[in-house]
């Protein structure tokens, strides 16, 4: 995958990694076949191949999360299944933990997001 990260985008380290990872991916799809997520709802932008593209589109261009951009990564279960198919050896995980941090940063949810959130991230560390 081509990539257009500036020399002063390409200054932050994870901009740096998350390069090197979009450039080994070669758009074959293979990664749809084991996501859950796009395997129900049959969406490209609810794959991993989908979400590489709006990753890359948010941090190439510094655009500001879209409602539909962070609905799509959030449905991302991190389970990371497209990983163990992808012939390239593309690391998913870094590109869809960064697209989640840049959306956490530049993203203002609504309060019933917030406090949903808060309950999970809450009540999953008392287990």
């Amino acid at each position: 995958m081509q990539t257009n990260f500036t020399e002063t985008q390409l200054k932050d380290k994870d901009n740096q990694s998350s390069e090197k990872i979009f450039k080994k991916c070669v758009h074959c799809g293979m990664c749809n076949a084991t996501c859950p997520t796009y395997g129900i709802l049959g969406d490209e932008l609810d794959g991993p191949r989908g979400r590489i593209y709006l990753i890359k589109d948010m941090l190439e261009n510094n655009k500001k999360p879209t409602e539909k951009v962070v609905k799509h990564i959030d449905r991302c279960l991190s389970c990371y299944s497209c990983m163990t198919t992808c012939p390239a050896g593309v690391n998913y995980m870094h590109l869809i933990d960064h697209g989640k941090k840049y959306i956490e940063k530049n993203y203002e949810r609504s309060t019933f997001d917030k406090l949903i959130r808060y309950f999970f991230i809450y009540y999953s560390s008392e287990y």
